[in-house]
């Protein structure tokens, strides 16, 4: 019986010390992947400073730049991108300009013969320039 009380007791143990074993090895697995990503995040945080710096360095580069010339900001690569622009912004302005005379017709401020006459040579320098947009277009295979 106390052979049997001491079989008991020695098993136990064993499995005890079983389950140790294998906590062990799962803290120290757990603890390598830690110092891992500590080595990790300390590389990111070092980058991160370096581009830091590399932002402050721009931005006061930046600071110290006179105005930029709107445009020499837009400039464009070859003679169909200038034209495709500046039919694009041309074609803005007669929108806007069609709004405005419908605006004015509303308020009665100019009649409507003189609307109509306006917007159909409006529109119809519009419909030009809307024509001109889609031949560049598909010249400069962007449509």
């Amino acid at each position: 019986d106390q052979s049997q009380q001491s079989q008991a007791e020695l098993e136990t143990l064993r499995r005890t010390e079983q389950e140790l074993q294998e906590g062990k090895s799962r803290l120290e697995d757990i603890l390598a992947r830690i110092q891992k990503e500590r080595i990790d995040l300390d590389k990111n945080i070092t980058i991160l400073q370096e581009k830091e710096k590399e932002l402050q360095t721009a931005v006061e580069r930046l600071g110290e730049q006179e105005g930029v010339d709107v445009d020499e900001a837009v400039v464009t690569t070859a003679p169909l991108y200038s034209q495709l622009m500046n039919a694009f912004a041309e074609e803005a302005t007669l929108e806007d300009a069609i709004y405005y005379m419908g605006e004015a017709l509303r308020k009665e401020v100019i009649d409507l013969d003189t609307f109509l006459k306006q917007v159909r040579t409006l529109a119809r320098r519009q419909f030009t320039l809307r024509a001109l947009m889609q031949k560049c277009r598909q010249k400069a295979q962007l449509a």
